[in-house]
């Protein structure tokens, strides 16, 4: 009987600690829930804190002074809105209509025709010779005052831009309609235009089906000596008539030669040259 009441006792005393011990694990995790809520949020707000930051210095790196988890990083989120696209500043966009990603570029302004005029275009007070000038003073700083001006610089001196038909213009057959075509082009084949240090006009050659080839010795951007025949022609209609521009733009070798033109001589050496 005495061991059965000390057995009982016993085991009330420890389910009354196991009940003391729940009471108290639920009591202390009520207590902390919101203490571990309010530090997320401060996490949050602190994360936030630290991209905005690093996004307006350009001398510190993508999370100055922290060390970051890939799941931390991932837990910011991408307000895209906050960035200003170039569509609030674009005529064509600023009054659209927000679309469901929270943008209003319409991709008008992204087109690089929907653009003004170039600056630099053919008048007939030029001679031939300022005609080449202007051209590759234009693609020694092709990106002034916008994107490839340079290179509208250049459509605009071309005498067939715009024509359906094929033209010689870069010394094989290519079309010559479409500006975003030409863009391309003339950064390849013309590539010791772009950025080049100077450029030196050497002399006029009177050609005998009375077209002037122009020749002329580029250094381009690493200072390499490129020579390069301009075929130029006066304009006889459209809004350039009487105005000097390019026919053909060939490169020639050292001595002024090449598969399409000599040079020296002014002949050509492929038909539609």
């Amino acid at each position: 009987g005495i061991l059965l009441s000390s057995f009982l006792s016993f085991r009330v005393c420890a389910c009354s600690l196991t009940a003391a011990a729940a009471a108290l694990v639920t009591s202390s995790s009520s207590s902390t829930r919101p203490n571990l809520t309010s530090s997320k949020k401060t996490k949050k707000v602190k994360l936030n804190w630290v991209v905005k930051a690093s996004s307006t210095s350009s001398n510190e790196g993508y999370l100055p002074g922290t060390m970051l988890s890939a799941e931390q990083i991932l837990e910011v989120p991408i307000d895209r809105r906050a960035f200003k696209p170039t569509s609030e500043e674009c005529p064509f966009c600023v009054n659209a209509i927000v679309k469901e990603n929270g943008s209003k570029c319409i991709g008008v302004c992204r087109n690089p025709q929907n653009v003004p005029g170039p600056l630099f275009f053919p008048h007939q007070m030029q001679t031939c010779r300022d005609a080449v000038q202007i051209q590759l003073e234009s693609m020694k700083d092709k990106n002034n005052p916008r994107t490839d001006h340079g290179v509208q610089v250049m459509w605009e001196f071309s005498v067939e831009s715009g024509n359906m038909d094929r033209s010689r213009y870069f010394g094989f057959s290519s079309d010559m309609y479409h500006f975003d075509h030409f863009l391309g082009k003339c950064l390849v084949n013309f590539d010791a235009f772009v950025f080049n240090r100077k450029h030196e006009i050497l002399d006029e050659i009177s050609m005998k089906d009375g077209r002037t080839l122009v020749r002329v010795i580029v250094t381009d951007k690493v200072g390499s000596d490129t020579f390069w025949a301009f075929v130029m022609v006066k304009r006889t209609f459209s809004k350039y008539e009487g105005c000097w521009q390019s026919l053909r733009i060939l490169p020639c070798d050292e001595n002024w030669d090449s598969k399409y033109i000599n040079a020296n001589t002014g002949e050509a050496k492929m038909p539609g040259i």
